[in-house]
């Protein structure tokens, strides 16, 4: 079975505060507008892709949308460069409790782990690395918000990247997280480690109250043998 696991709010509690502005920053530098912080978050980030958070950050300031697609490659190596460069400055994401050992028990029962993420993946791999999780993620592997503007489109990609064939099952903390998998024909446990509650993640195929409790179903789902 193949786990695709979110990053913020899933495996890394808090606001991913370096990254955000490290979005800005690329956003300034490549399309010529004194984009901060704030902007940002006042477009309510989660659960979209990075990509998508440009555009809709860019498009309220008056870009128009070829201008925005014309630059967007380039935004993605300047805002990767800028988060590798200021992420010792801000405060981290606090690692999700349990959450080394969930993972380890997972990979243990046989499960395969990749990041399924809207993170750009440069960042995504950075934060893993950052927060001690690395291990449990090949790079190469997953699928990320620099994969794709629509974050319903990351599953196939994920799959077809990753080594095994089988079921696939995402884990994520929003409700994008669950259209996400639906829309590749993957089930979801959501977890309300992030700013979404039970009532708003009902539609997922599991709830659990974090990662750890999220291990524990799936260990569950992996098929014997």
């Amino acid at each position: 079975m193949l786990v695709l696991l979110d990053i913020d709010g899933t495996l890394l509690h808090g606001s991913p505060v370096a990254h955000t502005h490290a979005m800005a920053i690329g956003m300034t530098e490549v399309y010529g507008l004194p984009v901060a912080y704030d902007d940002i978050v006042a477009i309510g980030p989660s659960g979209r892709t990075d990509r998508e958070i440009a555009r809709v950050v860019l498009r309220a300031r008056g870009v128009p949308d070829a201008d925005i697609t014309a630059g967007i490659d380039e935004w993605v190596g300047r805002a990767c460069a800028a988060y590798a460069s200021i992420e010792d400055e801000h405060p981290r994401g606090l690692v999700a409790p349990g959450a080394h050992e969930a993972l380890d028990a997972l990979r243990r029962a046989g499960a395969t782990l990749a990041l399924l993420t809207g993170n750009l993946e440069p960042i995504g791999h950075a934060k893993m690395a950052l927060a001690g999780l690395g291990e449990f993620f090949v790079p190469g592997e997953g699928a990320f918000g620099s994969d794709h503007e629509e974050r319903t489109a990351l599953v196939p990609i994920a799959m077809g990247r990753s080594p095994v064939r089988g079921p696939a099952v995402v884990v994520g903390d929003t409700p994008a997280d669950i259209r996400c998998a639906h829309a590749g024909g993957a089930r979801c446990v959501a977890v309300t480690s992030g700013p979404y509650g039970p009532d708003e993640l009902a539609h997922a195929d599991d709830v659990a109250p974090d990662i750890a409790a999220a291990s524990r179903v799936l260990t569950r789902w992996i098929p014997a043998g």
